[in-house]
């Protein structure tokens, strides 16, 4: 899909994801001035091929879903030993008053669940 970020109105909408299609496109429409696109190799060729004056920036989800695998990806490599650091934590006893701090063990529990949910989420997904 084409769309005016300025207006956020919809342009076109492309018959397919080949690389084809979008350097067609914009050599029907020149003057793209900013190509805002997920980082999916099949659209940086288009950009430099058909608008190479075009500055191309991240679109704020794959942004947004690239970050939230790279933490993710980084707490389940350091789960045991942030388990760790929250037991130790919990034997030590709370640094501050019990009503405005949460053991740590909880935040690493929430973590177990977000994982399980995210599962099925595959890190080549986009939209």
């Amino acid at each position: 899909m084409v769309v005016d970020v300025d207006s956020r109105h919809p342009v076109d909408v492309l018959p397919d994801r080949t690389s084809e299609t979008p350097v067609a496109w914009l050599h029907d429409h020149p003057g793209v001035e900013v190509m805002c696109r997920d980082r999916a190799s099949a659209y940086a060729r288009p950009v430099k091929e058909a608008a190479p004056q075009a500055i191309e920036v991240a679109d704020r989800w794959h942004l947004l879903r690239n970050l939230t695998l790279a933490v993710e990806r980084t707490c389940h490599e350091h789960r045991p030993c942030l388990r760790k650091y929250a037991e130790r934590t919990q034997r030590a006893g709370p640094r501050m008053p019990a009503q405005e701090a949460q053991p740590p063990t909880l935040i690493v529990d929430r973590f177990a669940g977000a994982t399980r949910r995210s599962a099925g989420w595959s890190t080549s997904a986009t939209r």
